[in-house]
């Protein structure tokens, strides 16, 4: 076979692959009483945008490829689009946007136009020629949303050019069983006359293939605790008509890490410090300013207090990395030898209690709640439960059962 990278115009250039934008977003899993850390929250998003502004002027790059979900849903304000327009004038080469589930609405199209460099791919796919001096080097091929939900491959009708390096921008969800947000087969997309597949949608950094690419570079700043890790976006080098360099950088100002605080061998407060490690890294370190899921494991005495403490291990934690806690998860235990599954059979009051409480972990939340606040004095704490998460209210009944477990076992002792 011969190969069709010998008949194409053996272009060079840059360009810088990003999606998942989600500018306008309101964060979740953090509490309002931080006036300051909020409003940087909300910022984040646009100094996001920004440090792909910089990486433009500074690597010279081509142009910019945006794979859908630029704005979130209802919070595309006047504001929003008009601070996504200046960005876009500011980068100045030609930008090539694919509008996705969340932005398929053209809010503010004639108040607020993009500037002359920004190209909008159609409700059909339709392709475009980029042109480096003059000559064309790249066929970028792509679609826009124009409902929330599509069962349609738009992939399928891509277009591709012989002589010319190809890009599909597609925000769509690769080799999944939900069928409502634009499927395809990565077994298609391979089929396909495409070197550089531009896609957008998941939320987490992946290369599916390589021969040809299918990248996802996920979004640009994690939006809450499940979206853990560096966010950023990819600058590809181009030479002579194939990927030469394919380099991640980092956008998002924020960092959600979950990390873990081990209790196992620890009897005082002081031996915790320096025991805060990342979950995917052990070895690893924290970056300042993080914000945190904080998982408490191990066994030892210290669990009694975390878990009568708990605000107390947050303002420790925050002290030691210089970061911002956003949840905590204790699932450590006593430092008695205890095993929860071979105690429940026994028959006596403790195992009443374990008994109880796995009952109680499997009703529902309002069933929960009415069981919380059954007393008089604790019907007026409704609504503050109501508030909580499930997962908050089932750890509310496993921290219950330790401490009653904890009190017994103790006094055996």
């Amino acid at each position: 076979m011969i190969d069709r990278h010998t008949f194409r115009m053996k272009g060079s250039f840059r360009f810088i692959h990003c999606a998942d934008l989600h500018l306008g977003c309101v964060f979740s899993g953090i509490s309002s009483d931080d006036e300051e850390f909020g409003k940087r929250m909300k910022e984040s998003m646009f100094d996001a945008l920004n440090v792909i502004v910089k990486k433009v002027k500074s690597s010279k790059v081509d142009f910019v490829v945006f794979s859908g979900d630029i704005f979130d849903d209802s919070n595309q304000t006047p504001s929003t689009r008009y601070k996504f327009a200046n960005a876009l004038k500011e980068i100045g080469v030609p930008c090539y946007i694919s509008y996705g589930n969340h932005d398929f609405k053209r809010k503010w199209e004639s108040a607020i136009p993009l500037p002359e460099n920004a190209y909008v791919f159609p409700g059909e796919v339709t392709s475009v020629e980029f042109k480096k001096d003059g000559v064309p080097v790249a066929l970028l091929s792509g679609v826009s949303f124009s409902t929330p939900f599509t069962s349609k491959d738009f992939t399928v009708d891509v277009i591709s050019s012989p002589e010319l390096f190809n890009i599909g921008v597609f925000h769509c969800d690769l080799d999944s069983q939900d069928d409502k947000y634009a499927p395809c087969k990565l077994s298609s997309l391979r089929s396909k006359n495409v070197d550089y597949w531009a896609l957008g949608h998941i939320h987490k950094r992946q290369i599916a293939c390589e021969s040809p690419y299918v990248v996802y570079p996920g979004n640009t700043q994690g939006k809450d605790s499940t979206e853990s890790g560096e966010k950023g976006a990819y600058l590809v080098t181009v030479t002579e008509g194939i990927v030469s360099n394919l380099e991640f950088f980092r956008t998002g100002p924020i960092i959600w890490e979950d990390v873990y605080v081990d209790i196992t061998g620890k009897e005082n407060i002081e031996q915790l410090t320096g025991s805060i490690r990342p979950v995917e890294d052990e070895e690893g370190f924290i970056k300042e300013g993080s914000i945190l899921k904080t998982i408490v494991k191990g066994s030892g005495p210290l669990d009694y207090m975390i878990r009568s403490y708990p605000d107390w291990l947050i303002k420790f934690v925050e002290n030691e990395t210089k970061c911002k806690v956003s949840s905590l998860k204790i699932i450590s235990k006593p430092s008695f030898d205890f095993d929860i599954d071979s105690r429940k059979d026994m028959g006596d009051f403790v195992s009443a209690v374990i008994n109880y409480s796995e009952k109680l972990e499997t009703v529902s939340k309002s069933e929960l709640i009415e069981t919380i606040c059954c007393t008089p004095s604790a019907t007026r704490l409704k609504n503050m439960f109501n508030t909580f998460k499930d997962e908050e209210l089932r750890q509310i009944v496993h921290d219950a059962m330790y401490f009653v477990i904890e009190r017994v076992m103790g006094e055996q002792e």
